[in-house]
C-alpha cells in the first residue's frame, strides 16, 4: 500500500508582512498600497510597486529593529527616508551617513559670519598685524571685489564649480587670476582657523602658467633722460636711489632723509621700511652720490621725501618731457640689478637687493653688456 500525501491538509505559507496590494485609481492607474494597519499606520500608497516594495522592505527592518515604536513617526517623515533611500542606495550610502555628512558639512556653518562680514574681519585682523598699507589695500580690493558677488553667502556655500567659473573671468590675465586666488585661499585658511569653513575651495583649482619673461629695465639713454629732467618734478631722489641702488618705490615712500648718512655713504632701508620686514644697509657708489649732491639739504629731514602720491602723479609728466612712452614694470629696481650685475660680483648684487643669489642669476644675468654697465656707472650730472 502506497503512502498518499494529504494536500488538503498542507499548511499555507504565511503571506510576508507589511502586505502589498493594487488598487485602480479614478484615472484608471493603479495605486500599489502597503498595509501597515497592524501596527496603527492605516496604509500607505504609491504610484509604481518598487517603491512600495521599498517602503515595505524599510518597514521590516524598522520592526525588527525598533519594534512598534518605529512607526510612531509622521507619514511625510517616513515617505522622505523611501525616497532618500531611493537616492542613496545605489550608491552603498545609508540614510544615516547621508544625515550625518549633511550635518557636519551644512548645519555646521549654517549660522557662520558671511563672505562679506569675514572679509571685513579678516581686514580689521590684518591691520592689527601691522601689515603694510599696500598689503592692505591690495587685501582690500581683491577679497571685496571676490564679497561683491558672495558676499550674502557662506563660504561653505561656495561650490568648486562656481568659484571655478568666477576666477576664470575672461577678462583677467593669467598672473590677475593667481593673484586672486592667492587672497581668496588665505580668506578660506582664516574661516577654517575659526570653524568658519572646513574646506578650502581655492586651493583646490589649479594655478594657471604664466610664461616668465625677462625684466625690462630703462636703456642708457632712458635713464640718463630721466635723471636729467627728474628735478623738475622732485622726483630726482627717487629716480637717483631706484636706479642706483636698487630701492623699491613702496619702501622709499617710508624711507626718511634720516635713512640717508652721506658722511658714511650708506642707506638704511629698516625693517619698518623693507619689503621683507628684514633691516639692509646699502653702500651708495660714487655715481649715487654725484645725482643726489643737488638734494643733499633737502633731504635731511625727518619727514618721508616722497610723498605717497608724488610718483604716481609726476611720472607721467616726467616720462613725456623725457621723450618715455612706457614705464616697465618695477623699471628702476630691475635696472639698478641688471647693470649692478654686470658691473660687480653677484653676492654684493644680492646683499643689496635683499635677494638670494639665486633669484639674481635666473633674473638678471646677460641682461647688460658690461661695456653697457661701464657707461651707466659713470653717469654724471652736467657741472
Amino acid at each position: 500500500m502506497h503512502d498518499t500525501v494529504d494536500t488538503m491538509n498542507k499548511p499555507k505559507r504565511a503571506r510576508q508582512w507589511p502586505a502589498i496590494y493594487t488598487q485602480k485609481n479614478r484615472s484608471g492607474q493603479p495605486t500599489y498600497y502597503v498595509d501597515l494597519r497592524a501596527v496603527g499606520r492605516g496604509r500607505v500608497g504609491f504610484s509604481t510597486r518598487q517603491q512600495a516594495q521599498t517602503y515595505a522592505e524599510l518597514a521590516r527592518v524598522q520592526r525588527a529593529n525598533q519594534g512598534v515604536a518605529a512607526f510612531t513617526l509622521p507619514t511625510d517623515i517616513r515617505l522622505d527616508a523611501v525616497r532618500a533611500n531611493e537616492i542613496l542606495a545605489p550608491h552603498n550610502v545609508s540614510i544615516l551617513e547621508a544625515a550625518k555628512y549633511y550635518y557636519k558639512h551644512v548645519l555646521a556653518f549654517k549660522n557662520v559670519p558671511t563672505v562679506q562680514e569675514i572679509v571685513d574681519r579678516y581686514i580689521a585682523d590684518s591691520i592689527a598685524r601691522n601689515l603694510r598699507r599696500r598689503t592692505i589695500g591690495d587685501l582690500r580690493h581683491r577679497l571685496n571685489t571676490f564679497a561683491a558677488d558672495f558676499g550674502e553667502s557662506r563660504l561653505s556655500e561656495i561650490t568648486l564649480d562656481e568659484l571655478k567659473e568666477w576666477v576664470m573671468d575672461d577678462g583677467w590675465q593669467p598672473r590677475t587670476r593667481i593673484n586672486f586666488l592667492t587672497k581668496i585661499a588665505q580668506l578660506y585658511g582664516y574661516a577654517i582657523r575659526y570653524k568658519w569653513a572646513d574646506m578650502n575651495q581655492a586651493g583646490n583649482i589649479d594655478r594657471p602658467t604664466v610664461d616668465e619673461t625677462a625684466p625690462q629695465i630703462f636703456s642708457l639713454e632712458k635713464a640718463e633722460s630721466l635723471l636729467t629732467r627728474a628735478n623738475t618734478f622732485g622726483l630726482l631722489p627717487c629716480i637717483a636711489i631706484g636706479l642706483f641702488a636698487g630701492v623699491r618705490s613702496a619702501e622709499q615712500m617710508r624711507l626718511t632723509g634720516r635713512s640717508i648718512n652721506f658722511e658714511s655713504k650708506t642707506i638704511v632701508v629698516g625693517a619698518d621700511a623693507a619689503k621683507k620686514r628684514s633691516q639692509r644697509i646699502i653702500e651708495m657708489e660714487d655715481t649715487l652720490l654725484a645725482w643726489l649732491e643737488p638734494c643733499k639739504n633737502a633731504l635731511q629731514s625727518s619727514k618721508p621725501f616722497i610723498e605717497a602720491n608724488h610718483l604716481p602723479k609726476n611720472k607721467p609728466l616726467l616720462l613725456e618731457v623725457a621723450g618715455i612712452e612706457d614705464w616697465p614694470a618695477n623699471g628702476l629696481r630691475h635696472s639698478f640689478a641688471s647693470y649692478h650685475l654686470a658691473m660687480f660680483d653677484i653676492d654684493k648684487t644680492a646683499k643689496v637687493m635683499g635677494n638670494s643669489v639665486g633669484v639674481i642669476h635666473n633674473h638678471y644675468k646677460a641682461l647688460v653688456t658690461q661695456g653697457e654697465a661701464e657707461k651707466f656707472w659713470n653717469l654724471r650730472p652736467a657741472s
